[in-house]
């Protein structure tokens, strides 16, 4: 599954330097994790701020599906994209799909 996922503004301006691919498996489909259950592998799915300390702590639950120094770089940074997105406002943490 290959995500893209990027920090952007109310009109869809990027707010981070780049995007940051995500190769790693993610729970999409599993209903135990109630936003990253919702990633759409094919299709554009958009978190706003209200919704980002439920995805940071479910983010933090699949920390170890980033096996390789590169897994886990992408990891970081979108981990980062989410504490900023958390502490900003009018931003939105966009994930597109295939």
């Amino acid at each position: 599954m290959g995500l893209t996922v990027r920090l952007q503004d109310e009109r869809a301006k990027p707010e981070s330097d780049g995007d940051t691919g995500v190769d790693f498996r993610l729970p999409t489909g599993d209903p135990s994790f109630r936003l990253l259950c919702c990633i759409d592998p094919y299709g554009e799915t958009i978190f706003n701020r209200l919704q980002m300390e439920t995805f940071l702590a479910e983010w933090e639950a699949i920390k170890t599906e980033a096996i390789t120094e590169e897994d886990k770089q992408a990891w970081n940074n979108i981990k980062q994209l989410a504490e900023r997105c958390r502490d900003e406002v009018h931003l939105y943490l966009r994930f597109i799909g295939d």
